[in-house]
């Protein structure tokens, strides 16, 4: 069965590709314009100087070899020559208008996508987080009864051996936790079983750590007497 991760996931991967491919299919109508002469380059540069709304020149009719601009035309052609010029304006605007309409209704859809996409993967972190405490916890809960053993062990065991365990292990923290952790009474026949040199060495390191954290204990512990 796919994890939750993994569902999640798959579908983050395809709405970031239905947003690409948005983005591309409004390319390749554009080039689709293009290509079959609906939509010229000409056009495209008119459209973008429609859509930052700059002015579009009207043709203006050709200046004759005397330079008297439009003296050889008929009137007739001048009127003509201007609805055309009209005409290709209001194409323009037309084009514009549509084209930005539906780059307007794509780039809504891929933002609402993309809130999509964010809202899943934030919901999705704050879940792994979550886990992430729950695992945390369960784990301490296993660290704590796990503690809790070992100190019923030490309890258990002659204050002879106990001393060597206590002394062997690589943490003196937690050494020292163990020792403080200890029936008062066991504690104090451990620490008098540490008698060489290496081991009273070992043992002082260990008890001025649980004087550091438990001066009490440690007092009961060092005491004199039962």
């Amino acid at each position: 069965m796919m994890s939750r991760s993994g569902v999640l996931k798959k579908a983050y991967d395809s709405v970031a590709l239905v947003a690409l491919l948005n983005v591309l299919g409004l390319t390749a109508l554009v080039a689709v314009l293009i290509n079959s002469g609906a939509l010229t380059r000409e056009k495209v540069a008119g459209v973008l100087r429609i859509v930052r709304g700059e002015a579009v020149a009207v043709e203006q009719p050709e200046a004759t070899p005397d330079g008297a601009a439009g003296a050889a035309k008929s009137p007739e052609k001048a009127a003509a020559a201007d609805d055309v010029s009209q005409d290709d304006v209001e194409v323009l605007r037309l084009e514009a208008e549509r084209i930005k309409t539906e780059l307007d209704q794509r780039l809504a859809l891929n933002n609402s996508i993309m809130l999509r996409v964010m809202t899943e993967r934030e919901a999705f972190r704050k879940e792994q987080e979550a886990a992430a405490k729950r695992q945390a916890a369960m784990a301490s809960k296993r660290d704590e009864a796990g503690f809790k053993r070992q100190i019923a062990i030490y309890d258990g065991l002659p204050p002879k051996l106990a001393v060597q365990h206590l002394l062997d292990m690589n943490d003196p923290d937690q050494a020292a936790r163990i020792l403080a952790e200890l029936k008062t009474s066991q504690a104090k026949k451990i620490v008098q079983s540490a008698k060489r040199g290496d081991q009273v060495k070992k043992m002082e390191d260990i008890l001025q750590r649980v004087r550091d954290v438990s001066p009490v204990q440690a007092g009961k512990i060092t005491s004199e007497g039962n």
